[in-house]
């Protein structure tokens, strides 16, 4: 249940804090005093999007706090103990803190959290039912989620959803393996065609990298020649070479290095260099050695690197990716000589998931029927409880092809009156009637659906006189499983109320403020007058409101 909500420069509230009790609790108020923007701002606390449009004017951010009492929902304790928070304390704190660059921050008992895990924790947590679901009840797609939450099929269609997608991929991997057939054996020679050009060529990985630094070697052959060889005479063969010169170096050092040994050491170190120069001088003269100008060799390099360039154009960027590609071309050709097989086997799958599709279907129709029996005996009772006597509730069901849906079309059929033949509710339920038929459902739907909290944000408009006290006992009556937050401008069903909140707005030195107050004693007396006749409060409307907190 929700213990408090608190609201801080929030639309046109600057400040205030509501504390709600379990039971039943009434909110009333003159129209535009601020009443809906109390259930804006706690569907906002249960995960939707806040809009700058939410601050208040002239105000910089907006903040929301609800705090819940989650001792006895045993569901939300494990959605928040999964995701890593205490909850020894038994209660849930929800806090959204909104910015004017349309950001907005969450916080979970404190700690930072984001709005998908927001939405999850608190999913089924408070169940709000306003005007607008009457429209949702003239539309027949709804019609069928209503059944199915009634009837706890729920999985069961969430299962053949995931099914019916299988089947579609699988079906149409067959169709445009079908459509493909139309071209197939051109298809089939141009793939050969394809493989055999790159098989041809006999690829090895990193081969265009070789053949380009053979291919520069090659056409610089001379340079090199006279490199090394110019290096090689001057390092060993010339009569001044770099390598004599040290030898007669070295061998001084050493030998004077007998009188001052500091002179071998240096010596030593000069003819450890020199044998490694000499190593470097016969590498460049091997290399030299093996140096030729071998024009058939850069003639066949050439032909090799425009081979594998032709490749590239047409198959990829690298021969790597030219390997992969011959690879795809492989399954494709494969695919094609093994068409027929491929298609028995798509075939056969798609069948078989048809079967298990219509088998699942089939059980869920099967159950939607047997539910919508229970459904529309249940709403006929609760509609002759809530003043609609003789009142008839149909569920018509029209086959359909197989859908992510099953197999059912189906349609609420509805007539006030028992010698009358139960027509779609768009073509004959009254405004009124439409607030019935739906607190009815609500009434239903919460026994299966389960939650702690529901939520009437004017519900029950369009009624009024017995039809509006009918409601207000109805209304009464959930009170006693759920908390229940009625905003209502009846005062048929305002005298039900465990706790009654009545909001104002006042202006002053052009400044709105929005207050709510807990009614007791003759201050719920002078609020139900009110709602009786208006400003105009007589002894007559006083007496009268005295009478209906009697009974």
């Amino acid at each position: 249940m929700i213990l408090g909500l608190t609201l801080k420069n929030f639309t046109i509230i600057e400040d205030l804090s509501v504390g709600l009790s379990s039971g039943l609790n009434i909110i009333t108020g003159e129209t535009g005093a601020g009443k809906s923007v109390i259930v804006d701002a706690i569907n906002i606390i249960l995960g939707d999007k806040a809009s700058p449009d939410n601050i208040k004017s002239g105000k910089e951010e907006a903040h929301i706090e609800a705090l819940f009492d989650i001792s006895c929902d045993e569901v939300i304790q494990e959605r928040l103990k999964s995701s890593g928070f205490d909850i020894s304390s038994g209660e849930l704190l929800i806090k959204r803190v909104i910015y004017p660059n349309a950001r907005s921050r969450v916080f979970i008992n404190g700690s930072l959290s984001t709005l998908t895990l927001l939405s999850t924790i608190t999913q089924g947590l408070v169940d709000i039912f306003n005007q607008h679901e009457h429209q949702s009840l003239l539309k027949e797609e709804n019609h069928l989620k209503i059944l199915d939450n009634f009837g706890e099929t729920a999985n069961e269609v969430s299962r053949l959803r995931e099914q019916y997608q299988n089947y579609l991929e699988a079906k149409k991997e067959l169709d445009d393996l079908i459509q493909s057939q139309k071209d197939r054996f051109e298809k089939e020679d141009y793939l050969k065609y394809q493989l055999s050009e790159i098989d041809g060529a006999e690829l090895q990985l990193g081969e265009d990298e070789k053949l380009e630094a053979e291919k520069l070697k090659l056409i610089n052959t001379e340079r090199l020649n006279s490199t090394t060889q110019g290096a090689y005479d001057i390092l060993y063969e010339s009569e001044s070479s770099i390598l004599g010169s040290l030898q007669r170096v070295s061998d001084d050092l050493l030998n004077s290095g007998k009188i001052d040994s500091t002179l071998a050491e240096i010596g030593q170190s000069i003819e450890k260099g020199r044998l490694q120069i000499q190593d470097a001088a016969f590498s460049l003269r091997d290399y030299n050695s093996e140096l030729t100008h071998d024009s058939g060799r850069l003639d066949i390099v050439e032909d090799r690197i425009h081979l594998i360039g032709d490749l590239k154009r047409k198959y990829g960027e690298s021969v790597s990716q030219i390997i992969l590609k011959r690879d795809e071309i492989e399954k494709e050709l494969n695919n094609i000589e093994h068409f027929d097989e491929r298609v028995k086997s798509l075939s056969s799958e798609s069948q078989m998931l048809m079967d298990e599709l219509l088998s699942l279907a089939g059980k869920i129709s099967k159950k939607r029927k047997q539910s919508s029996k229970k459904l529309t005996s249940v709403l006929e009772k609760g509609l002759n409880e809530v003043g609609i006597k003789g009142g008839q509730f149909h569920i018509e069901f029209t086959d359909k092809e197989i859908s992510s849906n099953g197999v059912d079309d189906i349609s609420f059929l509805f007539s006030a009156n028992p010698d009358e033949k139960p027509k779609p509710l768009i073509k004959v339920a009254s405004g009124g009637e439409l607030s019935r038929i739906m607190l009815v459902l609500k009434e239903v739907i919460a026994r299966v659906e389960g939650g702690s909290v529901i939520i009437f944000d004017e519900a029950d408009s369009g009624v009024g006189g017995a039809v509006a006290e009918a409601v207000g006992q109805k209304i009464r009556k959930l009170s006693q499983s759920y908390q229940v937050i009625c905003i209502t401008h009846l005062p048929q069903v305002a005298k039900f109320a465990d706790s009654h909140l009545v909001v104002s707005k006042t202006h002053n030195d052009n400044k709105t403020q929005v207050t709510i107050k807990s009614l007791e004693g003759d201050e719920r007396v002078a609020e139900l007058a009110r709602m009786i006749g208006g400003f105009n409060i007589t002894q007559k409307t006083i007496d009268a409101a005295y009478e209906m907190l009697k009974h």
